[in-house]
């Protein structure tokens, strides 16, 4: 697979995303669904938790990606729901760091959404990785 990031401005380094990624000679690609921060039974993890959250989030990607045999760099499209938009903004810089430590170059979208499926989750996240 050939990346090639598409940056026309600057100031999305801040927010450790880019505005696209063109990906070609791709052989492999992987659509995974939303995740919560739930664990292996279904129940949701860290209530009331932003930080957490998205930390057990982040791992459950990083179980499915592995199971794809993926991992972050891999990752083109990260999209971001969440329930409470101020308090993940708050934590966003937390996120970012992490997710630049996993080599992830993302673009995506963040939503603020009045509820999610799993009963105490505050934010969601799916992926599209190529390989």
């Amino acid at each position: 697979m050939q990346r090639e990031i598409l940056n026309p401005w600057t100031w999305q380094e801040a927010y450790g995303f880019v505005h696209a990624n063109k990906v070609s000679g791709s052989g492999e690609l992987l659509f995974v669904a939303g995740q919560t921060a739930s664990d292996a039974n279904g129940q949701t993890l860290h209530v009331g938790n932003m930080e957490k959250q998205i930390e057990q989030v982040l791992a459950n990607i990083g179980v499915i990606l592995a199971q794809a045999g993926m991992d972050f760099s891999h990752v083109v499209r990260l999209n971001i729901f969440t329930v409470d938009l101020p308090t993940f903004l708050a934590a966003h810089h937390h996120m970012t760091v992490a997710l630049q430590k996993l080599g992830c170059r993302h673009t995506g979208t963040l939503l603020g959404v009045s509820g999610l499926a799993a009963p105490g989750a505050l934010v969601e996240m799916e992926v599209t990785a190529a390989k």
